[in-house]
């Protein structure tokens, strides 16, 4: 064998050690889905690259896809009809309102838009740092009337029940008093007038007028500028109520021991009742600004009490009856019945509970008390005596307790 035949066997050799590597190295390779692809269905790359499993490294990225995806420039359109001054055409883009925006936050200043960010944030949270937009004019104070102090003026003065009604003619306090308070801190009073409609001579100036109507009332500041006639009308928004009271069934009480007191009522912020009027008498009329009122009447000075609201309307009387459940009774100690009443006794009136009523000292106390049961208890020296007794509504009488042996 020459030198020629040895290359040439040697070439097929090594031929044949290539195809035998390619051919192990193609049966031992890995399925894949990319594989099983058809010719009419072209290869999904997408789910290729979506794929994986757990366990095994990222697979391989066959797209790359950019890190940002710039925008298109939007393109004007042609603009079709023509604009009314200070306005935008339909479909044109405002390029200058577009680089504004792109430069500058909306809704900001080019004074915020100058400001670092803890500049902008101290801006918002100081309350003494005005902030652009919301500067408000502050409205104007009021121009002080210019008076002539040195001349004198008529002023006449009227009240009025209500809008409607008609100019009271008597029962109206009015005072008068300088606005400019003296050294001690109070206001002087200038003039005190009682009656209806009155007419008083002022120096030009500022005044304080009060005018007073039963316990209903109303204040104003009246300025006389100039020389001259002036008047002002006082609508005091007042009623009247007249009180009364009688026991069940319509019967008469004794007026001498029966009294009424007049509150406010409580109000919506929490406050308690005001006592406007106290110890009013029955039949008496009772003057107060329109409103509902509490009324509290007793009879007596124990337990006969009743309560109820009363609403008074400006311009009308109102008159009302309350009704007592009590009655009057004497109490005698007495050493036989119906004999004369022993002096220097000391009484308890007592209820079923043992609560005290009533203490009296007498021969014959006369006390007001609520329907109900009750014990008198007569102390006489050191002897002590008692008897039960019952109270009807409306009917008075003597309670006789016998000075015998317990």
């Amino acid at each position: 064998m020459n030198n020629r035949d040895l290359f040439s066997w040697t070439g097929k050799i090594a031929a044949l050690l290539q195809w035998f590597l390619v051919a192990t190295l193609v049966t031992a390779a890995p399925y894949s889905p990319a594989q099983a692809q058809s010719a009419a269905k072209p290869l999904n790359l997408g789910d290729i690259i979506q794929k994986s499993t757990a366990g095994n490294s990222a697979p391989r990225s066959y797209l790359k896809l950019p890190e940002t995806v710039p925008v298109p420039a939007a393109k004007p359109a042609m603009n079709q009809q023509e604009a009314a001054p200070g306005q935008i055409a339909p479909g044109t883009l405002n390029s200058q309102s577009t680089d504004q925006n792109t430069a500058q936050a909306p809704n900001q200043t080019p004074q915020q838009a100058e400001e670092t960010p803890e500049q902008q944030n101290q801006s918002a949270t100081d309350p003494t740092v005005l902030q652009p937009m919301q500067q408000q004019n502050s409205p104007a104070e009021p121009v002080a009337p210019v008076i002539d102090e040195t001349g004198v003026a008529t002023l006449q003065l009227t009240a009025l029940l209500s809008e409607q009604g008609e100019v009271l003619q008597r029962g109206v306090n009015w005072r008068i008093f300088a606005e400019k308070r003296n050294a001690n801190g109070t206001l002087q009073t200038v003039q005190t007038l009682d009656g209806g409609t009155v007419t008083v001579e002022l120096k030009t100036g500022s005044y304080i007028v009060y005018a007073g109507y039963g316990y209903a009332n109303l204040t104003k500041r009246i300025t006389l500028e100039r020389p001259g006639s002036y008047s002002d009308s006082f609508i005091l928004n007042a009623g009247a109520v007249r009180l009364n009271a009688v026991a069940s069934g319509d019967i008469p009480l004794d007026s001498s021991i029966l009294t009424f007191d007049i509150y406010t009522r409580n109000d919506s912020n929490g406050g308690g009742q005001q006592l406007v009027a106290k110890n009013v008498k029955p039949g008496h009329v009772v003057k107060m600004s329109e409103g509902t009122y509490h009324v509290v009447s007793s009879y007596g000075s124990s337990n006969a009490i009743v309560r109820g609201d009363v609403q008074i309307e400006s311009g009308k009387l109102i008159n009302v009856t309350m009704i007592h459940n009590a009655a009057k009774v004497t109490l005698r100690l007495v050493s036989e019945p119906g004999g004369e009443a022993l002096a220097n006794t000391i009484w308890t009136v007592l209820t079923p509970g043992g609560d005290v009523v009533k203490q009296a000292i007498g021969a014959f106390p006369t006390l007001a008390l609520s329907a109900g049961d009750y014990t008198a208890i007569a102390k006489q020296n050191d002897a002590i005596y008692n008897r039960d007794f019952s109270v009807d509504p409306g009917l008075d009488r003597d309670i006789e307790v016998l000075a015998e042996a317990q």
